[in-house]
């Protein structure tokens, strides 16, 4: 139970951004002292940070703030749709440091595929001098058939050729998102699908393994 409370203050900073301990406590309808407990702990455990102040209404002391602490790390992710290939590296808040847009041949075998994932996300690391023991995880974005092609199964955990064995990787279906896309009649963003595979490593080991 308390782990899920947990889970839940996490996820409402990092959605929302920094906020007070008032505003969580609205938001969740949680009680101050267990917040003040809660984000106690979350801040012990380098998962939040104190990161100002904002002026309460009318009279009384300024409101503390609280973010995602920043330096818990960075994700990595990668997006496959028809021949583009994105691949990106954002903070946890999610924001785009740096990111790579390739174009595949349509022949383009999965092995090379993956040795351009690894290539470019090896570049966009030495760019900005991100070293790897600060990547949380590479984030996959693939439809099923793209799975395949890349002999990529369905069950976790995914063991890809050069990269490191303490950087986890998780897939995250993009076939929803696609759907999701032509249902709402919008064009699929595939150079931006990068975004949602640094959004699932952020969900996995931020706020699961809280």
């Amino acid at each position: 139970m308390k782990t899920q409370t947990l889970a839940r203050v996490i996820e409402l900073v990092l959605s929302e951004g920094e906020m007070s301990r008032t505003d969580i406590s609205r938001r969740l309808g949680l009680s101050a002292s267990m917040v003040t407990d809660l984000t106690a702990e979350l801040i012990e455990r380098g998962v939040l940070v104190e990161s100002g102040y904002r002026s309460a209404q009318g009279k009384g002391r300024r409101n503390q703030l609280l973010d995602i602490d920043t330096s818990l790390g960075f994700a990595l992710g990668a997006g496959l749709y028809k021949t583009t290939l994105s691949v990106g590296l954002c903070t946890i808040k999610g924001e785009t440091l740096s990111h790579r847009i390739i174009t595949l041949p349509e022949e383009a075998s999965g092995e090379e595929i993956i040795s351009l994932l690894l290539t470019a996300s090896q570049e966009i690391l030495s760019d900005c001098r991100i070293p790897e023991d600060k990547i949380l995880g590479l984030g996959l974005c693939l439809t099923k058939p793209d799975r395949a092609r890349l002999g990529i199964p369905d069950t976790e955990p995914i063991i890809l050729p050069s990269v490191p064995e303490s950087i986890p990787i998780m897939v995250e279906p993009a076939d929803r998102i696609i759907a999701y896309s032509e249902s709402a009649h919008m064009p699929v963003d595939a150079e931006g699908m990068y975004v949602f595979g640094c959004g699932r490593v952020v969900r996995e080991v931020v706020v699961k393994n809280v």
